[in-house]
């Protein structure tokens, strides 16, 4: 997957920037929900080099957004409505990189967000010397190269942030749950992994988000596992807000990158990408239903 930026969609946004309306559409999200809304945004890597974008970028969230805890998610869903004064913010980081907990969650935690950080089981596993090449063969960009050669983070450093952040799990292996993947191999990257990772973490983890996000990636029987394995969340990549009604396990989230700049940030998070994206939205949320 490439994480760059479309030149289309640059030229776009920085002329929405520059016209005002990506803010004007930001802020006139909260009329059209009226019982309040949680955008979720995801990230990849948040490599050193991109440390001072991410924080423009969080100074930005800290300004428009109240964070998003599981306390804050779970009584969202309890409750049916966003109750805080200004709409919340949930960020989650795919692939377990190692960057996302050198970089980002001492960011996070300076401006008070707790991170939601989704991890595949397999490459936490793999041997640093092997980390490289894992990542590969499983199309997870690496963002840094650090001299030890490891790239992923490590299970304490993950045991670490479970204290006060949110882990969850990303299939075993980073893979697409296609329709054509066989029902034993679902059970292991989504229930098998799921076990394994509560027991390395030493807690709880009942979180879930699929990989990749085209549409090909998801399926009803995958769906189906998940809801099966115990799960109390599952995240998906498709563009809309977290609004009352939602369901639980076809959380939309939107793409966001650390090096990404804010008139970009704020065109994801306008409702563009969520009109765009809901034909697509719509068609995997009706293959995923219950």
């Amino acid at each position: 997957m490439d994480f760059g930026i479309r030149r289309e969609k640059r030229a776009l946004a920085r002329a929405l920037g520059v016209t005002g309306v990506s803010t004007m559409l930001l802020h006139a999200q909260s009329a059209v929900h009226r019982g309040g809304y949680v955008r979720v945004v995801n990230y990849h890597g948040t490599p050193p080099e991109f440390a001072a974008s991410f924080e423009r970028q969080m100074e930005f969230y800290a300004e428009h957004f109240e964070p998003v805890g599981r306390a804050d998610l779970d009584r969202f869903y309890r409750e049916g409505r966003w109750t805080g004064r200004r709409p919340g913010l949930l960020i989650t980081f795919d692939d377990g990189l190692r960057t996302n907990y050198d970089v980002a969650a001492p960011v996070l935690e300076r401006h008070g967000f707790p991170g939601w950080f989704f991890v595949p089981v397999g490459f936490i596993d793999e041997p640093a010397q092997h980390q490289l090449a894992y990542a590969s063969e499983h199309l997870i960009q690496v963002d840094h190269a650090y001299a030890d050669g490891r790239v992923a983070m490590s299970w304490d450093e993950l045991r670490a942030l479970s204290q006060r952040h949110e882990v969850g799990c990303h299939t075993r292996t980073h893979l697409r749950l296609a329709p054509s993947i066989a029902p034993a191999m679902l059970e292991d990257e989504i229930i098998a992994a799921r076990e394994d990772m509560t027991a390395r973490v030493g807690r709880t983890v009942d979180t879930f988000c699929w990989v990749g996000g085209e549409e090909h990636t998801y399926s009803a029987e995958a769906a189906r596992v998940i809801r099966r394995a115990g799960y109390a969340y599952s995240f998906m990549t498709n563009n809309a807000p977290l609004v009352p009604g939602t369901d639980p396990y076809q959380i939309q989230r939107t793409n966001i990158e650390a090096a990404w700049p804010l008139d970009v940030l704020r065109f994801q998070l306008s409702g563009v990408m969520d009109a765009i994206y809901a034909p697509k939205r719509s068609r995997v949320n009706r293959l995923t239903e219950r």
